[in-house]
């Protein structure tokens, strides 16, 4: 039986709102992470409370809750989209991983490298960080020369970060393909070298 004709003019008045709503809500969280982003460029993230986030973005705070918990996750939405685009991970690579477009991408923002590290929660971001790239290099991990794979990549990541430290304090005047080569040697040496 063919439904009646007001019903079909609800379903598409029903679909116009949904997608309408849905626009909506995905213009707001990407003003929601854009704000965070420009909040980052000119303050620490101790400093910056949710209602700054939101007011920056033009949205009350009850749209930041409707899409993130609190400041914390929207930052681990962030850096696994920014850990996911700039790192390529793979059981090929000497170190398992290409972090070149990482360096660039911090060469080009470092005070919001400085702007996460800095400050009393500069150790959990860090952490954080490391632990979103931990599960991706897990993943194609197996255990090599009786190592557990997840030490492997927890090494692997910490040594990442410790190289970005490093490079950070003195002034980022190596490229961000020469500080790949020293990551990838570090990394090689360390796993290479049965005397260490």
């Amino acid at each position: 039986m063919d439904k009646p004709e007001f019903m079909s003019d609800i379903e598409q008045k029903s679909a116009s709102v949904q997608e309408h709503v849905d626009l909506r809500s995905r213009r707001s969280r990407r003003d929601i992470d854009a704000a965070l982003h420009m909040l980052l460029l000119r303050r620490s993230y101790d400093a910056i409370r949710v209602s700054d986030i939101a007011k920056k973005a033009a949205v009350g705070r009850g749209t930041f809750y409707a899409h993130f918990d609190n400041k914390d996750e929207l930052l681990r939405s962030q850096l696994e989209g920014v850990l996911d685009g700039h790192i390529s991970v793979s059981a090929d690579l000497p170190a398992l991983l290409d972090a070149t477009r990482l360096f660039s991408h911090l060469q080009e923002v470092p005070q919001m490298y400085q702007a996460l590290m800095s400050g009393a929660s500069g150790p959990a971001v860090s952490r954080m960080a490391q632990d979103i790239l931990e599960r991706r290099l897990n993943a194609i991990l197996e255990a090599r020369d009786g190592l557990p794979a997840s030490l492997h990549g927890r090494f692997v990541s910490a040594s990442l970060f410790t190289v970005l430290a490093w490079w950070s304090e003195n002034g980022m005047q190596q490229t961000p393909s020469e500080m790949q080569s020293i990551f990838a040697e570090l990394c090689t040496t360390a796993f290479t070298n049965k005397n260490l």
